[in-house]
């Protein structure tokens, strides 16, 4: 029965393919490979199945930007919902309606206010919101890292007695100026690897004599130096808007001594992305590639939780009235 099954599928995909074009079919089929070569999800996809259904739906497409709907079968038979998908001048994302429906109000409307470097003195406690950082150039992931240094500096210099580091707003983009920017608060060490779904390490990152290291290079020039905050109390705020690179920076915290994480499960997407441009550039990719593990190679969880969950609501633009701050403060007193 299985073999007839398959002989079905594999007819289908024949005669589907030899009626379209031989631009749909390769740009098609280099899509498929892309995805089943390389994500991190690929092992849980049926692919002849797939394929099948792909190019079945496609059958009628006269060009590429026709067939983009067929490929959608692909897509969500992945499930990759940290993918984003560009072909030949259309995008695609998978909904997540379960991580919108957990998102605040609160939340939300901070969002829309643009995110910003908040830093602020809460009696004798520090607070640092560590926004998206969603750069790519060398000379921008400088500048993130180096108004995120200076943010911990100026903080630093009024000497607190412990420290909020607020997550919750972070929805990702490049965790090397965020956590450039945040390395005085880790000693030396090995905080965190990528693995693939076949065990095979893809990179690492560490801290070392202060900066912060991915796969032995140095990632971000940093000119302000400050003393060590290694030793110091840091509480870490998490929740639904703590998504991708902000998970890694939560993540990271948690390995650190002396830190206790406050709120609620994070949006889920606690991997490492890669990019692939192909079809003559006209494509590209975003795909999970790898599962984020911590300093001692133990693959976590893509979803990252808090040491306390705190359910009370939460208040954006008045953390006197914000649940998961409070929480976090009268841990550091």
């Amino acid at each position: 029965m299985k073999k007839l099954l398959l002989f079905n599928l594999l007819l289908t995909s024949f005669f589907a393919t030899a009626q379209m074009p031989d631009s749909v079919r390769v740009s098609i089929d280099s899509a498929l490979v892309v995805m089943q070569k390389n994500s991190l999800y690929s092992k849980n996809v049926d692919w002849a199945k797939v394929r099948s259904e792909v190019f079945s739906a496609a059958k009628n497409a006269t060009n590429s930007i026709e067939a983009f709907p067929a490929l959608k079968i692909a897509f969500d038979a992945l499930g990759d919902k940290h993918a984003n998908y560009w072909y030949y001048g259309q995008n695609y994302m998978l909904p997540n309606p379960e991580l919108n429906a957990r998102q605040s109000d609160s939340l939300k409307a901070k969002w829309k206010k643009g995110q910003v470097f908040g830093k602020e003195m809460i009696g004798e406690i520090a607070y640092l919101n560590v926004p998206a950082m969603p750069v790519n150039k060398q000379k921008d992931i400088d500048q993130y890292a180096n108004w995120m240094r200076n943010a911990v500096a100026e903080l630093a210099a009024k000497n607190p007695r412990g420290w909020i580091v607020d997550l919750r707003m972070n929805t990702g983009g490049n965790i090397r100026p965020m956590l450039a920017g945040l390395s005085p608060f880790f000693s030396d060490g090995i905080f965190g690897h990528y693995i693939d779904s076949n065990g095979k390490l893809l990179g690492k990152y560490e801290f070392k004599n202060g900066d912060f290291i991915m796969d032995g290079q140095n990632t971000a020039s940093v000119t302000k130096q400050i003393a060590s905050l290694s030793k110091s109390k840091v509480a870490v705020l998490m929740g639904a808007g703590t998504g991708s690179s902000g998970e890694g920076v939560a993540v990271t915290f948690q390995q650190r001594p002396n830190t206790k994480s406050f709120g609620e499960k994070t949006a889920g997407l606690a991997n490492t992305t890669d990019g692939f441009v192909f079809n003559n550039q006209q494509c590209y990719f975003l795909i999970s590639v790898g599962y984020l593990a911590d300093g001692k190679k133990k693959i976590l969880p893509e979803s990252v939780k808090p040491d306390a969950i705190i359910k009370g609501a939460e208040s954006y633009f008045d953390l006197k009235k914000d649940a998961t701050v409070q929480a976090a403060l009268k841990w550091l007193k």
